[in-house]
């Protein structure tokens, strides 16, 4: 007798609806853009490891006070995250050789990255260090990032 399985919340082979939610929004309020999974999906790939959602989709209400990414994440199109057994900054780098993150921000006291799929012209890099958003210039850039 064949087994009825339940709803299933995969949004792609790795990732489901609950990597992403909002715990605070739940999931009736929920977005998230699959050009985004997709390049998550990319990053994991290139890690050969597991990638982890910190923060996902959350509601406009509890967006950002400082505007750092812009709503992104409430519109479904970025996610703070990690990679096992890979320091924030290796994970920076990596998620630069993926062309659909248009932000990538590392944030250092917190060992995450942000990653988005903005449609700008313009590719955003930047650290966060010590609560203060930095862009990074080919000045600045080693200071951060170390050789790369």
């Amino acid at each position: 007798m064949a087994r009825k399985r339940g709803r299933s919340h995969k949004i792609s082979g790795h990732f489901s609806i609950r990597d992403f939610v909002d715990p605070e929004s739940g999931t009736s309020s929920f977005r998230i853009s699959l050009g985004l999974v997709g390049a998550l999906e990319l990053l994991r790939s290139k890690a050969k490891q597991r990638v982890n959602i910190v923060r996902g989709y959350h509601s406009q209400e509890n967006d950002t006070p400082r505007g750092f990414h812009k709503e992104y994440h409430s519109r479904g199109l970025a996610a703070d995250v990690t990679v096992d057994n890979m320091s924030a900054k290796s994970v920076f780098l990596l998620a630069e050789e993926i062309k659909d993150f248009g932000g990538i921000g590392l944030n250092l006291s917190k060992e995450y990255v942000h990653v988005d799929t903005r449609k700008e012209d313009d590719r955003a890099l930047w650290v966060i260090d010590n609560g203060k958003r930095i862009d990074l210039t080919p000045e600045n850039r080693q200071s951060y990032l170390g050789d790369s």
